[in-house]
Order: C-alpha cells, then structure tokens, then sequence
C-alpha cells in the first residue's frame, strides 16, 4: 500500500486534468465543448501507444532488482528513453493522420476546425508522455513512488494555470480558446517529463546509475522491452476499443441510454483508479520475486537453490494473496459507495429526472461491475510481474470481445434488454476475463513450484 497509494492519488489526479479540460472548454460553448470531448478521445487513444508500449519496462527492472544486477537497470532506463522518444513521434504520425481523415469521418462540420485546434496544440505533448511513462515506470518498478504523485500535483497545477490564461484569456493572456486547452496540455507534459527526469536524479535512484554514461540505442535491450509491451499495448487496444463501442452502441439506443451510461461509466472509471494503481505496483513486487528466483537458479549451489526458493515461492504466494485481498476490499468499498451514493451522484450530473433515475439503475450494474473489474486488472499486474503477457493479452481479447461484446450486443438489440444487455455484457466479460487470468496466475505459480521440486 505504501507503494501503492501514490500511484492511486496520481491516477485520481489524472483524471483531473480531464476534468479541468471539460469545464473550461464548456465556458467556450456547447460546439467547444463537445469538439474537446472529441479531440480528447482521439488524443488518449493515440496515447495508448506511449502508456502500452512502454509498460514493459517495469517489470524487467523490477527483474532486475530482484537478480541484485543494478548496474543493468541504467541500461534499460536509458533504452527506454530512446524508445520512448520513437514511440512519442509515432503517437504524433498517427494524430496527425486522424486529423487529415476527420473530413471523412461524418462529424457535424461546424465542430472539425475547433478540433483541428485542439489537436493541434496537444499532438506536441505525446514523446513527453511518452518520457513520463518511462520515468514512472523506474519510480514503480523502484517502489519510491512518491515522485509521480508530485509531478502529477504539479502537471494538474500547470493545467489549470494554462488553461484559464490560454483557454478563456485571464490576466491579459490572449483567449485562444481549446487551442489554448490543447497548447496547456503540451506544456504540462513537457513540464512533468523535466520534473521527473530531475527528480531520478535524487539519492533514492543514485543506486541504480540511470544517467551514468549515453547509449545508443540498443536493439536486443528494446526488443526486450517491446517482446513485454506489445501484447500489454493490445490489451489496453481491446480493453479501450470495448468502451467505445459499447457508448456507440447506447448512442444506437438513445439519448437517454447515452446520456445514463456516461453517468456511469465516468463514476465506474473514477472507481476503477484504485485497483488500477495497485496493479502497478503489484506488478513491481511480484516481478522482484520474480527476478530473485532467476538469480537463485542460476548462482545458488543445489541444496541452497531449494531452500531459498521455497522461501521465494512463499513470499510470492504472500504478495499474491495481499494483493488479491487488498482488491477484494477496494471493491468491495467502491461497490457500496455506489449503491449508497447512486442518486446524489447523479443529481450531481443532470438536474432531468427522468435521466437520473436511468443512470441511477445503471448504477447498480457499475457496483457489481468492480468486482470483476478490479479483480481482472490486479491479475493481469501480478502476472506482467511474471513476464507473462501474451496468453493474458489473449484472454483480454476473448472475454472482452468474444463474451462481453457479442453477448450484450445480443441482448440489446436482438433480446430487446437494450442498455441492460450492454451492462450485463460487460460483467460477463469482466468476469470471465477474471476466471481465466486467475487460472493463467495459478497455474504460472504451480509451474515455478514444479520447478523447484523437479
């Protein structure tokens, strides 16, 4: 948790910044207001390819923490820069590509020139998001986790300065509109991957020399990396494509299934911050235990190999049976929340009765969506400690698209249970995604003990 909590207030903060976003870009106007919803979408969707691509980092340094090889964590550090530089550029290709084809893509006209604007000004933030996520992605794999909660403060400080000055115009500054909001969004970005890059220079990280000498960049180490992160790249791809069309497809429904599942949803995704922090740093713990049982087997006599592995075993058994325990509470506490909250929340978001009461029933759904939820992205941090990415990659892509999709695309629209069917879709996905990566968790853990015992 000490690791944890940090990472659980940044993600929270994060959300933030979006949220920051929103309400200045609704001073400008409903055609402002949804442009930026829009251009936001399509931003965050090119940043999956600097949030999955440099995933794979942390557990290999965590790895390599737990072999005592510190001198190659520099290494990699520094391979993920040059790897994060190329993926930012190429977040940016695809941007700018989305930007030539938006004339085709049948948005109403008088909202693509205030998205150009907004994509525009953001499209330069991408190769530093993609530095911040490789920065964090030492600050996790370390466990001194409090440099991203700091920069993050910071990031969401900057942004709120940035967009009352650049957006609508404060204290003399020319009012530039979501140009404005998307030129913030560069600078807080650019502003974090400095503060950051500074803060690993501090005597927490002096250990581990990430800026002891300049490499080139290093094919092996990068395939490396990428052979972690392209399939945890893919599970992000289907996790993120799932939730869009499932708002397309209450979009097909109506505006009151629309408008109801937005409620929903954003409160689920607020929801789902906590188990998702804590899978980042499940991720680190498990991938040092992991780590460690690499340097047993290969520098440990026979008789001390089977002794410190046995204690190894137990430590990982422990921290997975912490970290499943530490989700089941979560959400069990983000689930009664929801069913005591549900109606103020919504009254929060619409003063249309008639919305809040459909909201409030979908609701209900979202409070026994976290379980699942939060149980399937803690299985899948614990087993990116194990280095095991592409059959959960695969499981993902299944429950989500096989089972979730199919299943409340049937329901809703050939059943006739509409955005109940999309809901309860999305439950069985979730929970079928769940099912399968704790049997993938266990039988990985039944393999190292076979192992130790052959």
């Amino acid at each position: 948790m000490r690791m944890a909590m940090p990472l659980i207030a940044a993600q929270l903060l994060q959300m933030g910044n979006g949220l920051c976003d929103s309400l200045v870009a609704g001073r400008l106007g409903r055609e402002a207001l949804a442009a930026s919803g829009i251009g936001a979408s399509l931003w965050f969707f090119s940043s999956l390819l600097c949030i999955g691509l440099m995933a794979g980092l942390s557990p290999i340094l965590s790895a390599l923490i737990g072999q005592r090889r510190r001198a190659e964590i520099g290494h990699f550090f520094r391979q993920g820069l040059w790897l994060a530089i190329t993926v930012g550029v190429g977040a940016m290709v695809l941007v700018l590509s989305i930007l030539y084809l938006l004339p085709y893509s049948g948005i109403q006209p008088e909202l693509l020139p205030l998205m150009r604007q907004y994509l525009l000004g953001a499209v330069g933030s991408l190769p530093a998001f993609a530095v911040v996520m490789a920065c964090r992605n030492v600050c996790e794999a370390t466990g001194v986790t409090r440099p991203v909660l700091l920069v993050t403060t910071l990031g969401l400080l900057i942004n709120i300065a940035g967009n009352l000055t650049l957006g609508l115009g404060w204290l003399g500054f020319p009012r530039l509109g979501l140009a404005g909001i998307g030129l913030t969004t560069t600078l807080v970005m650019f502003c974090m991957a400095a503060a950051l890059l500074m803060l690993l220079h501090r005597h927490d990280f002096k250990r581990y020399q990430l800026f002891s000498g300049f490499d080139r960049p290093d094919a092996v180490r990068i395939k490396q990396i990428l052979h972690l992160s392209v399939p945890i790249f893919f599970t992000l791809l289907f996790e993120a494509g799932l939730f869009i069309a499932t708002m397309v497809q209450m979009g097909i429904l109506g505006t009151l299934e629309a408008g109801s599942h937005l409620i929903a949803i954003s409160v689920t995704s607020f929801c789902y911050m906590l188990p998702l922090g804590l899978s980042f740093a499940l991720t680190a713990r498990v991938g040092r235990i992991h780590g460690r049982l690499e340097e047993i087997a290969a520098n440990s006599s026979e008789q001390r190999q089977e002794k410190l592995k046995a204690l190894q075993l137990e430590a990982l058994k422990l921290r997975i049976c912490s970290g499943l325990l530490l989700t089941l509470l979560m959400a069990l506490a983000t689930s009664i929340l929801i069913l005591l909250l549900r109606l103020p929340v919504t009254r929060l978001y619409t003063p249309d009765v008639e919305l809040q009461v459909f909201a409030s029933r979908l609701m209900l759904y979202a409070a026994l969506f976290q379980l699942s939820d939060a149980a399937q992205v803690s299985l899948l941090g614990m087993l990116r400690g194990l280095q095991d990415t592409r059959l959960p990659m695969l499981i993902n892509a299944f429950s989500y698209w096989v089972v979730a999709f199919a299943l409340g695309y049937f329901s809703a629209h050939h059943l006739g249970f509409g955005a109940d069917g999309l809901w309860a879709g999305l439950i069985c996905g979730l929970t079928v995604a769940a099912l399968l990566l704790a049997y993938r968790l266990h039988s990985q853990v039944s393999k190292i003990a076979l192992s130790r015992t052959a």
